[in-house]
């Protein structure tokens, strides 16, 4: 099981799937999966964790559909009001690290 897939993305967005989504979920996935590397990617997690993928890879497909990129995040309907608050946001819901016995 996913910690989210393209069907989560779609419903925050509130538009239909594309192929452009998908890979988007995909950077979004492999970024989190980096950041949280004490998690199995197969295991289920909490919904702290699943918002922070989709809140990313909305934040990436948002990004790959404006021509000109974003002038603001403060156009998204979030109380997120820049790209810095936005990752701190997605920082804070995928929690801290737990070291990793090697």
């Amino acid at each position: 099981m996913a910690w989210a897939d393209v069907d989560h993305v779609s419903t925050h967005l509130g538009i239909p799937t594309d192929e452009r989504m998908v890979q988007c979920l995909g950077a979004s996935l492999a970024f989190c999966h980096r950041a949280r590397h004490d998690l199995a990617p197969d295991t289920p997690v909490k919904a702290d964790i699943q918002l922070a993928v989709v809140l990313y890879a909305a934040l990436l497909y948002r990004e790959r559909t404006t021509p000109m990129g974003f002038a603001t995040y403060e156009e998204l309907d979030t109380s997120v009001g820049d790209i810095g608050g936005a990752m701190t946001n997605i920082y804070r819901l995928l929690g801290t690290r737990r070291p990793v016995a090697l």
